[in-house]
């Protein structure tokens, strides 16, 4: 059961759209979140037999299924998003898994939070804060990067494809302490497709 004392870092943030649905910014609290480091030739098959996901071998991909993302964040680094509050479960038996082998596992939940950006505007509007090439001939549905947004350093997972039901989606994992400002610089960036200047309650 989730813990009500728990406060993530934009809760006193509302969910910010534009009048059109053009853009929709919005936090997506507590996702389980781990963080995987090993030879990626030793921790494949138990990663598979854990997750039922084969590991991500090639810079900016994914796998994914209804429970689990694995996302690559560098040859030898990966990170693993669940439902809130399934990163324990999912610790153990990926621990159990990889016990035996030579590997690093963390649980980096409350390390980071998401924000969300959905709609025809959202490639657009982050674009404005980053020099990663965002057309989407080249950054697509299933693809990851860390890069820098302003001067945050965050990770960029597009979730839904441009053809998709109200647009593209893009999820933002950002450290805690930069979340509110990364929001901010958001809003600003979606203001000329008619999102509100604040995102608070």
């Amino acid at each position: 059961m989730p813990d009500p004392r728990r406060r993530s870092p934009l809760v006193d943030r509302r969910a910010a759209a534009a009048p059109d649905n053009a853009l929709r910014l919005v936090e997506v609290p507590f996702v389980g979140k781990l963080v995987l480091q090993g030879d990626g030739d030793a921790v494949a098959e138990p990663v598979r037999e854990a997750t039922g996901l084969a590991l991500p071998r090639e810079g900016g991909g994914t796998s994914g299924n209804d429970q689990v993302t694995i996302c690559w964040l560098g040859p030898e680094e990966w990170l693993l998003l669940c439902p809130p509050d399934g990163e324990g479960a999912l610790l153990e038996s990926l621990g159990g898994a990889l016990s035996g082998f030579p590997h690093q596992l963390v649980d980096a939940t409350d390390q980071h939070t998401i924000i969300e950006l959905v709609g025809p505007a959202a490639r657009d509007t982050l674009a404005k804060l980053t020099t990663l090439d965002l057309h989407p001939r080249h950054f697509q549905a299933g693809q990851v990067a860390g890069s820098l947004f302003g001067y945050v350093q965050a990770t960029l997972l597009q979730t839904a494809a441009d053809d998709a039901t109200g647009g593209p989606a893009f999820r933002l994992l950002v450290r805690w302490s930069q979340a509110d400002y990364l929001y901010e610089l958001l809003l600003d960036a979606g203001r000329e497709f008619g999102v509100a200047e604040r995102g608070q309650v």
